[in-house]
């Protein structure tokens, strides 16, 4: 979708809707509460959302008029939905990947970004665009040392359970690519919503956030 905040907020909507299904579910389907015990399989997909240019969503509106103080009500509802499905959505199978130029707490809500268990940054040039705070102990790794050409497709990672930092290089796809590999695996795919049981009519899971 685009950058239509009703657009993205009905469908963040969605994706908690989904999750609380899944987690009614998954100990009756999966025969535990965490799907990576068992993996993700044709019934029970891993699902991937991805929100690129995150921080059109979740930025502060500032203004009186009506149009604005809906949008601002749009925007921290998304950023209500969406720390949701980051917190809790990875034991259900659902990976919440948000990409921004910068992770600054203007840019992407810190009560998002604290609970992102992976932290990934390629080239900035400021630290406070960088991937948190601690990347001043590590200048070595710092993001601010990949401005080069040779350094592209290279960035500085912040992982669990690990001191310090790594550091990676992710291959140029091209949208051609993207766009035939995209076909070529499209039969692998299924709709996750349609494969659980259908909910009681006038069920609202979305009051599970």
């Amino acid at each position: 979708m685009g950058s239509d905040l009703e657009e993205a907020n009905h469908f963040f909507h969605e994706m908690v809707h989904l999750h609380a299904r899944r987690t009614e579910h998954s100990r009756a389907m999966l025969g535990t509460q965490n799907m990576w015990q068992v993996g993700p399989s044709a019934t029970w997909p891993w699902l991937v959302l991805v929100i690129d240019e995150a921080y059109t969503f979740f930025r502060e509106q500032k203004g009186s008029d009506p149009q604005t103080k809906k949008r601002a009500a749009l925007a921290a509802e998304n950023v209500r939905l969406v720390e949701h499905l980051v917190r809790q959505g990875r034991s259900a199978g659902i990976l919440v990947i948000l990409a921004t130029q910068k992770v600054t707490g203007d840019a992407l809500p810190t009560s998002i970004r604290d609970v992102c268990s992976v932290s990934l940054s390629f080239a900035q040039r400021t630290t406070d665009a960088a991937v948190g705070e601690d990347i001043r102990n590590w200048p070595d790794a710092s993001p601010l040392l990949l401005q080069d050409p040779e350094y592209v497709g290279v960035a500085s990672m912040l992982t669990p359970k690990r001191v310090g930092f790594l550091r990676v290089r992710t291959p140029y796809l091209s949208a051609a690519d993207a766009g035939r590999i995209a076909r070529e695996t499209a039969h692998l795919t299924r709709d996750p919503a349609t494969l659980l049981p259908t909910p009681p009519q006038g069920t609202d899971f979305t009051k599970a956030a």
